[in-house]
């Protein structure tokens, strides 16, 4: 091969490898939003109902979870058919109901409860997220059980902190860190928890994970692991229905 063509091959080779850009957090926000069935059918979800079956360590519990936009969420927890317990926030302020009355939650239990609302993966897309006040940052690649996974830094309005895991095989969100306590009226002690999403399935034309786990990374235990048993995308739902507890 002459030198010219030498050359003109480096050159060649030059000028696709800088056509590879990473990709930014507008990339990865867009490619994620696709795969979870694009922004018209996850804006077209107003409200959902998530049945759901929750194992913690010893303790084992059916539920229903509601939520609906602009950002109200409750859910009523069952163990052995009856009704034990429900949390819910109405937009405004958090409350709980423990089988007997209904008090307001505490401040960080109330965060806590707007939070779920607010992570992709229920009711808002990613692409959502900064339009609500939210600030998200591409931290770059992180490899986690063989996956190079693109690592997005969110910042809720409120200063809340967590990391969102996009696979690139996927570009679902398949993992999230933060530094929280699991149930924070409980034990307010916070430590590392690691949530792993799985088992994707298309309801209304989004996709959903059906089932999850969360586990203390520094000890490796599992703290609390669920199954969706059945999502509803947009039953009615009245808005008094999280203001208050049916007594039964």
């Amino acid at each position: 091969m002459r030198r010219c063509e030498l050359i003109l091959l480096g050159a060649a080779i030059a000028l696709w490898g800088c056509g590879r850009a990473e990709l930014t957090v507008d990339d990865v926000i867009d490619q994620n939003t696709t795969a979870v069935g694009g922004r018209a059918a996850i804006e077209a979800v107003q409200s959902i109902k998530v049945s759901l079956h929750i194992s913690d360590p010893g303790f084992e519990a059916d539920a229903v979870y509601y939520a609906a936009r602009p950002g109200k969420m409750r859910i009523d927890v069952s163990v052995g058919g009856k009704h034990v317990f429900t949390e819910a926030f109405d937009g405004q302020r958090g409350w709980e109901w423990n089988g007997k009355e209904s008090k307001t939650t505490t401040p960080l239990a109330t965060a806590a409860l707007q939070h779920g609302i607010e992570l992709p993966g229920k009711l808002f897309g990613l692409h959502e997220l900064k339009q609500r006040g939210h600030r998200i940052e591409l931290t770059g690649r992180e490899k986690i059980d063989g996956i190079d996974y693109y690592a997005l830094h969110l910042t809720l309005r409120d200063g809340y902190q967590t990391t969102l895991y996009v696979d690139p095989n996927s570009w679902l969100i398949t993992r999230r860190r933060d530094f929280r306590p699991l149930h924070v009226d409980i034990d307010p002690t916070p430590t590392t928890i690691e949530q792993k999403s799985w088992d994707f399935r298309n309801v209304g034309g989004v996709q959903f994970a059906f089932a999850g786990s969360e586990t203390d990374l520094k000890t490796g235990k599992v703290l609390e692991s669920s199954l969706i048993k059945e999502i509803k995308v947009n039953p009615p739902i009245d808005s008094i229905f999280f203001e208050k507890v049916e007594e039964k």
